[in-house]
């Protein structure tokens, strides 16, 4: 891969761990706080939804990290070794338990009795939007673990045509 990609790509993975870092920080706890001020019967799902989002967050940045080490490698050129695999792993990793957190979230939301402040859209959104992250979650890690599949047939691949020459 070209540095001048690189570059700008791996300053992109540094800025979105960096916004990742506020919103664990600011924004998801002072939006839970201003949501519980405006409707005081969310207080007791504010502490275990807030922890969610955060760790939801967390699974991000653990892939985009993995993904900074893959284009750091892939700018080098030594993508095609065994010990990418650990790198790809990370990012499918973190990919499944951002899927395991949305579909428990999802259950949470579907099992508990959450009040509305008027017509029931507020819940019925983030029954909706957790059901809709869980369905795309597992297509994305499907789609990587494809991906890896790949990438442990090219390394094979390589490591052969290695041997040969």
């Amino acid at each position: 891969m070209p540095r001048f990609l690189a570059v700008p790509l791996q300053a992109f993975v540094v800025f979105a761990s960096l916004a990742g870092l506020y919103a664990q920080i600011v924004v998801i706890p002072t939006t839970a706080a201003d949501q519980v001020e405006l409707f005081p019967p969310y207080a007791p799902f504010r502490v275990p939804l807030v922890t969610a989002a955060i760790a939801f967050v967390a699974c991000g940045q653990a892939a985009l990290l993995g993904l900074g080490m893959l284009l750091r490698r892939a700018s080098r050129g030594s993508v095609f070794e065994p010990s990418t695999l650990t790198w790809a792993n990370v990012v499918v990793g973190a990919a499944a338990a951002a899927t395991a957190l949305a579909a428990a979230v999802f259950g949470y939301v579907t099992l508990s009795d959450i009040p509305s402040p008027a017509d029931g859209m507020d819940v019925l959104g983030l029954w909706l939007g957790t059901a809709a992250a869980a369905g795309a979650g597992t297509a994305v890690v499907l789609l990587f673990l494809a991906g890896r599949h790949l990438l442990v047939k090219a390394i094979g691949l390589r490591t052969e045509l290695d041997a040969v020459v």
